[in-house]
């Protein structure tokens, strides 16, 4: 389950000019959230999609107690590779870390891996269930991620404020809020970059949490390659699912690298 919600993640890539990052004060102050929303949504616009493109990716999950403390993690290294925006991934390794016990579970999440591409390659060409433009499930689109299209903005509330990145660089930090507590819409706050509106982090959840769902936070940095793109560096998810017998907690952590882009 974690590893669809990632994948799902990938679909949201964008390209532009070289990133500032050590600028030290916003290059213009005085916009309005108005004004930035625009700019970040025509820099959105303005971009290429990647439609083909492989990354090797190291994924930490950890299963976590009722204090958010991990009980065990599991580190998967895998290749993901996106044809036609059709993702796929080939796991290479799998470990558990129970204490001071390991485990190969290479097989196991090469099996789900296999469930999951032909999944995957079984959607091709459909619309995923959506209707209307919005998500149905997890099935996460890049007007879900980023809702400053014109289509979508009329129905969120943004809020605009100054802040820092990691404490490098000066940015926008972008607050959505949906104007509707459904499954449907997400929310949360963008970290824009002050000259060239590129987003640099996302963080988003649910405007309501569907079904036994209790918790789904998302993190996604982005990080400019050598070919121009933008593409996703980092991923963070954490969830908590309630069921009636059973809580489950997990959070997963993936790094992506040594991108390649194909024609």
């Amino acid at each position: 389950m974690m590893n669809n919600i990632l994948a799902m993640l990938l679909a949201v890539i964008a390209s532009g000019s070289p990133l500032n990052i050590f600028s030290s004060s916003l290059a213009s102050p005085e916009l309005s959230t108005v004004e930035v929303v625009e700019r970040v949504h025509e820099k959105i616009k303005s971009t290429p999609e990647l439609d083909n493109w492989q990354a090797s990716v190291l994924t930490t999950l950890f299963e976590m107690d009722k204090n958010w403390e991990p009980k065990k993690k599991t580190i998967i290294e895998k290749l993901a590779v996106v044809k036609n925006k059709i993702r796929t991934e080939k796991i290479l390794s799998a470990t558990e870390f129970d204490e001071d016990k390991t485990k190969d579970k290479t097989a196991k999440y090469q099996a789900e891996a296999s469930k999951f591409n032909r999944r995957n390659e079984s959607n091709r060409g459909k619309d995923g269930g959506r209707k209307g433009g919005k998500s149905r499930g997890m099935d996460l689109s890049q007007d879900d991620i980023f809702p400053f299209g014109e289509n979508r903005r009329k129905d969120y509330e943004f809020n605009l404020r100054e802040g820092s990145l990691e404490d490098k660089l000066r940015v926008y930090i972008l607050e959505s809020r949906s104007k509707f507590r459904s499954s449907d819409y997400y929310e949360g706050k963008y970290y824009i970059h002050p000259e060239t509106f590129d987003i640099l982090r996302a963080d988003i959840r649910p405007a309501k949490n569907p079904g036994p769902l209790k918790l789904l936070e998302m993190r996604i940095d982005f990080d400019r390659i050598p070919e121009g793109y933008l593409v996703i560096r980092a991923a963070k998810v954490r969830i908590h699912v309630g069921l009636i017998i059973k809580n489950i907690r997990m959070e997963s952590e993936e790094i992506y690298s040594d991108y390649k882009v194909f024609d």
